[in-house]
């Protein structure tokens, strides 16, 4: 339902549900239209039972409806009026109407009907991933397609239709199936048009709340036990790495134990530079230090080394050396040596549902104390989380601070993946510390802004 921000329903909210329950008067001079008793004997064999098959039917015309909702109403009305002109105009002079005639259809699915229905009803059975809804997002429900055309194309009949135009780097591949028919195409987007979506991004921070969270987690990780002291800290190096390194929540979780041991004292000494943000300023001798992953990353094939190096101390006064030093003590008391840096003591990588429980505690003391940070309305747990929230702070830190577009796009790896016009996008396999350092200009400047 369409809402002000008072919750009235919108003032066209009668007009839009009218649209997308009733059929549109001519729509079968665009579509393949047929009703839920021929689409039952193309489907089934058979004529529907009335009393058996009532979900059955219900989903037919869903289907029917939003294959005509995939197009504007006066669009439709506009090509029935066409129509209606043309065999007008031929009646004038005895002349038949070059218009194809509308029956009698197949007696099989050629439109993709089948998948449509299951596809239907998924959306009213899946469970829902986002808190609070009711039904799935559309996006979810278009996974039924997915599954039905990698099950066409392993098919028997599937596997014969080999036939395809290549010109550059795109490929066109004749097909039968039917999910790849103009009315499947209508009904999607009908069906999305109905739906609409209801997206919960995460928010991003302001750069004072991050340097306020830092500092509660370090406070009440000196008052805790070791144990639990333990666990603040790594969420604490955790923070400090995706914010300043502007990385996902999955990605945070890469960091290589290892690696992160060999090169830690690599930048240690370094010199402030006069004026570190002015362009053209030699950055390899600025302090710094080495963060190291090794995994799998967005938009790569692969596993990948990387390294990416930070300033140590943020112009907000983030102490990523610190955090960092702090997180490899609490792995070297925990006896690990190797392996994930952001992991349990018996080895294993943490989770980000574990990280998100306690970086929701912490934000919750920031709300009940301070307000002006996060404000009392704002629900943290549902707009908060090492997925997005630490990225999406990073990056808009970056846009306040006025970096050049070519160094947010370098420093997220976005223009490589550009640069490959559509191909697949190529990273070293091994980003050597000389390497690293040589993107200083890129990488340092960024962390240095949060």
């Amino acid at each position: 339902m369409h809402q002000d921000v008072e919750g009235n329903p919108w003032f066209k909210q009668k007009l839009k549900e009218d649209e997308i329950n009733h059929g549109v008067k001519g729509v079968h001079a665009s579509i393949p239209f047929q009703c839920e008793s021929c689409w039952m004997v193309n489907l089934e064999g058979r004529l529907p039972d009335p009393k058996l098959d009532e979900m059955y039917l219900m989903l037919i015309r869903r289907a029917n409806l939003d294959a005509m909702g995939g197009r504007a109403v006066t669009t439709t009305a506009a090509h029935a009026s066409a129509t209606k002109r043309v065999i007008r105009n031929c009646s004038i002079f005895r002349k038949t109407p070059t218009i194809p005639a509308r029956g009698p259809m197949p007696m099989k699915d050629v439109v993709g009907m089948s998948t449509a229905v299951d596809m239907l009803f998924n959306s009213i059975s899946a469970k829902p991933r986002l808190k609070g809804e009711h039904h799935i997002q559309f996006e979810s429900m278009r996974r039924v397609r997915s599954t039905f055309t990698k099950s066409w194309e392993s098919s028997a009949q599937g596997i014969q239709e080999g036939s395809a135009f290549a010109s550059g780097f795109g490929k066109a591949t004749l097909t039968t199936c039917p999910t790849q028919q103009e009315w499947f195409g209508q009904f999607l987007r009908g069906a999305e048009i109905r739906m609409g979506y209801a997206t919960k991004a995460n928010r991003s921070l302001t750069t004072p709340t991050v340097v306020r969270l830092l500092e509660i987690i370090r406070r009440e990780a000196e008052e805790e036990t070791p144990l639990i002291a333990r666990e603040y800290y790594k969420v604490g190096a955790a923070v400090a790495t995706a914010v300043c390194a502007s990385l996902r929540g999955p990605e945070v979780f890469q960091l290589d134990l290892a690696g992160m041991i060999s090169h830690i004292n690599m930048g240690k000494g370094g010199i402030m530079p006069d004026r570190p943000l002015k362009t053209g300023t030699d950055l390899s001798t600025a302090p710094h230090v080495m963060v190291v992953l090794l995994g799998n990353f967005k938009g790569e094939t692969g596993v990948h080394h990387h390294m990416v190096s930070l300033a140590s101390t943020t112009m907000s006064g983030i102490p990523v050396r610190w955090w960092l030093e702090k997180l490899l003590d609490v792995r070297r008391d925990e006896g690990c040596h190797h392996g994930p840096a952001f992991g349990r003591a018996d080895g294993s990588v943490s989770s980000l549902h574990e990280y998100d429980s306690i970086l929701h505690h912490f934000l919750a003391m920031i709300q009940q104390d301070d307000p002006e940070l996060i404000a009392a309305s704002d629900d943290v747990r549902a707009n908060y989380s090492f997925f997005r929230t630490f990225r999406k702070t990073a990056e808009g830190r970056a846009r306040a601070a006025n970096l050049d577009s070519s160094i947010q796009n370098a420093m997220n790896r976005w223009r490589t993946i550009e640069n490959a016009k559509g191909g697949r996008p190529r990273f070293n396999m091994v980003e050597h510390y000389s390497h690293a350092r040589d993107l200083m200009t890129v990488t340092w400047r960024y962390s240095y802004v949060q």
